[in-house]
């Protein structure tokens, strides 16, 4: 899903995940159809995407103290690190690709290229 979202077509997803074309194609057909809900699923992922990126902000002024990072291990600030930025980046092309223009969040309407 998150391929078509991003722009991918039916064959080009199906052939790249060894997934028969008529999956493909009816996940595509039902995500249209929960289209109308897509402000309510785009609001979710941009809160969720503003708090991910407040805490990658949070763990980036961590990283620069020498004292708390002397008394962690590399590979888990690496890995936590790693993961919550691959997850943003991936939601962000998810809502560029989904074709949602804009979501109400706090009672004021964002356009989600604003944000991206």
């Amino acid at each position: 899903m998150a391929a078509l979202l991003a722009g991918q077509g039916v064959g080009e997803v199906a052939a790249a995940y060894k997934l028969p074309t008529s999956t493909v194609s009816r996940w595509r057909a039902e995500a249209r159809l929960q289209a109308g809900r897509s402000d309510d699923v785009g609001e979710l992922l941009l809160s969720y995407l503003r708090e991910n990126l407040m805490t990658l902000r949070a763990q980036a002024v961590a990283f620069r103290d020498p004292q708390w990072l002397k008394g962690q291990e590399a590979g888990a600030v690496a890995v936590l690190h790693g993961v919550m930025t691959d997850k943003a980046v991936r939601l962000l092309e998810a809502l560029e690709g989904s074709g949602v223009q804009s979501v109400e969040t706090n009672g004021t309407r964002n356009r989600i290229r604003d944000h991206v």
